[in-house]
């Protein structure tokens, strides 16, 4: 392809933005602010899970015991406790030891416990997790085997908010598909209407460059070019936004994440990507070309 082709086909897409100005700017406006919902869903998706891994790490087992639990019953419990699929620690705290633990806490109202004749506070173990073990379901399982020992007052997981948190994230994972699948949809079918006006605008004129041996790729490249062009200022537009609007929430939640640079160009490609086979489309289907 000769550089004034080339100069020709670049020109004629970017006339393409000119041409139909008002239905050009409804379809960047439309693909920006989808693309943008897309970003946010993904960025609040992400952060779910990040918060989730998180929490899930300080999930903790407490198995608290009887003041009159047999000494051997004690000790079964440790092994079974300790050998479980699951568990990494099992660790025991005596009455003297969770008192002088709630001291701590107190800070300065400690001295209120003075006024106690004894300690209220029972033994208890402390089971820490691995990572296989924190899941729901493990968890339950657990607490129902530790509850079924001889000489346990209580067990106390902190799983459900845990849940609750995870419950949450899934939906936002299924709302983030969905959402990118509309996305995909409507960003296809309004470049691909947006062509369809300039196509029909010029029909003359491309019939007569059918007539003169230009080729079908040659006739199609201007219309792909111009939607790649729109899909492209949607990307950035949306991308910029995003840019802002993190700027602004950065500083009261300096440890959410963000895409990086890469990733954000990732978009705006995804974006040009998408008004290009809109054009395609469109071209395939009042041209056939």
């Amino acid at each position: 392809m000769h550089s004034t082709q080339v100069r020709y086909l670049i020109v004629e897409g970017l006339s393409g933005l000119v041409r139909r100005r008002l239905s050009g700017s409804v379809a960047i406006m439309i693909m920006g602010a989808a693309l943008l919902t897309l970003a946010i869903f993904s960025l609040v998706t992400i952060n779910l899970d990040t918060l989730l891994q998180d929490v899930r790490g300080e999930i903790d087992v407490v198995v608290y015991l009887q003041d009159d639990i047999h000494p051997e019953d004690q000790a079964r419990m440790h092994r079974d406790l300790a050998a479980t699929n699951g568990v990494t620690f099992v660790r025991y705290i005596d009455r003297d030891q969770a008192l002088q633990r709630f001291r701590i806490e107190l800070g300065d109202d400690a001295e209120l416990l003075d006024a106690l004749h004894e300690n209220p506070l029972p033994a208890s173990f402390e089971l820490g997790l691995s990572p296989e073990g924190q899941s729901a379901d493990r968890v339950h399982a657990l607490t129902a085997m530790a509850q079924g020992y001889p000489g346990v007052e209580e067990v106390i997981a902190q799983i459900d908010w845990v849940q609750r948190l995870d419950r949450i994230a899934r939906v936002f994972s299924i709302v983030t598909v969905v959402i990118g699948l509309i996305v995909l949809i409507s960003s296809v079918f309004v470049i691909s209407n947006t062509v369809r006006l300039t196509v029909e605008e010029r029909a003359d004129q491309i019939e007569i460059m059918k007539l003169v041996g230009a080729t079908n790729h040659f006739i199609r490249m201007p219309f792909v070019l111009t939607g790649w062009l729109q899909g492209m200022v949607a990307g950035l537009m949306a991308m910029a936004v995003l840019v802002v609007a993190h700027g602004l929430i950065a500083p009261q939640l300096p440890d959410i994440f963000f895409f990086g640079r890469a990733q954000l160009l990732g978009f705006a490609v995804l974006s040009a990507t998408l008004g290009a086979l809109g054009s395609s489309l469109a071209l395939r289907r009042h041209l056939k070309l």
